[in-house]
């Protein structure tokens, strides 16, 4: 099951409303609406850079389609979340380098204010040392949220590839084909070989109280 159809459907029920990250796509978008979900995008959060190359950070979760923006409801598109409304279910994916990408505390303090009593911020995520070193942003992420007053609830490690015989295997993916291409180039110039990631990371965080402005 694509990883954004096994989040909407462990962290809410049929109904619930649902906010993806700001560079969502038409394809997470339909998922989400597909399983009986209304949906819309977390608005207001740009990303840090400004060059033009950096990737989404929502484009590791599917893959293909345009970048979508949420309309308000309407009778057309009866199943968007109105802005502003509070939701049960907030799905974001950040890159290995997220702190350099958005301010994770001001990304954190936004999904709490749009976050109902009991309500789930899940951020799917990955370690990356393909430049030589470890980019890990779990703790950031982690520390955002805390600062932010959401409670973390689990870390949840997602495999992409699977294990058969006690051992990763690979499946024959585009993105496998382009790792034994990058690997080979990289042994015979001499280099390290690069990472083949075999797994994304899930971090599970709660709105443990009702928003100061809900309250009677």
């Amino acid at each position: 099951m694509p990883i954004v159809e096994a989040l909407t459907t462990s962290f809410s029920a049929p109904r619930a409303r649902v906010l993806l990250g700001p560079d969502a796509d038409e394809a997470a978008m339909e998922a989400v609406r597909a399983l009986d979900r209304e949906v819309g995008a977390l608005a207001g959060l740009e990303p840090n850079s400004t060059d033009g190359q950096s990737r989404p950070f929502w484009a590791d979760l599917v893959t293909g389609g345009a970048t979508h923006t949420a309309a308000a409801p309407n009778a057309s598109n009866p199943t968007a979340v109105a802005p502003g409304e509070r939701v049960e279910l907030i799905l974001v994916s950040l890159p290995a380098d997220a702190a350099a990408v958005v301010s994770l505390d001001r990304l954190a303090l936004m999904a709490a204010a749009r976050l109902r009593f009991g309500g789930v911020l899940a951020v799917y995520t990955h370690s990356d040392w393909n430049q030589g070193y470890l980019s890990d942003p779990t703790g950031a992420v982690i520390a955002a949220a805390q600062n932010a007053d959401l409670l973390y609830l689990q870390h949840i490690v997602t495999l992409h590839t699977p294990v058969r015989d006690g051992q990763l295997r690979a499946a024959p993916t585009p993105a496998a084909a382009e790792y034994e291409v990058a690997r080979h180039r990289a042994t015979a110039r001499g280099l390290p070989a690069p990472h083949l990631r075999a797994h994304g990371d899930v971090l599970v965080f709660a709105q443990p109280s009702e928003p100061a402005g809900d309250r009677a």
